[in-house]
């Protein structure tokens, strides 16, 4: 019975990898993890009518951080930065999906040159097109 509630091996060295991967994570990386679920929040927040409160919904200095790879910080990053920022503060001022969308798109820009990993997973955030 006892055998049948614990996780199997191989489930138990994922898990072990993914939480070793979450503890050594740089401050960048866990930024833009907030950055994400605040996103999530914000669309949340869309779906039900609600404007953005930009009291709540603050701009994360994500690119003052350590990165994981400190490659990155080169022009074109801050670049990025910059209109990922300008989409962030628009979408506040809107509060609508076309400017949600739009930040999404800001993400994914600067993903597709830096750190690929996450863009399927900020385009499931995505409103459909109409």
């Amino acid at each position: 019975m006892l055998a049948s509630c614990s996780q199997p091996a191989a489930e138990q060295s994922a898990t072990a990898e993914v939480a070793a991967k979450v503890e050594s994570a740089k401050p960048m990386a866990l930024m833009m993890r907030a950055i994400y679920d605040q996103s999530k929040s914000m669309k949340q927040q869309l779906d039900s009518g609600n404007t953005l409160d930009a009291s709540f919904y603050r701009f994360m200095e994500f690119h003052q951080l350590e990165p994981t790879d400190s490659t990155v910080l080169v022009e074109v990053f801050y670049e990025h930065n910059e209109k990922f920022k300008a989409a962030y503060e628009e979408l506040l001022r809107a509060s609508n999906k076309p400017a949600y969308n739009a930040m999404l798109t800001a993400c994914v820009n600067c993903h597709e040159d830096f750190c690929p990993g996450p863009i399927k997973r900020i385009n499931k955030l995505r409103y459909a097109e109409q």
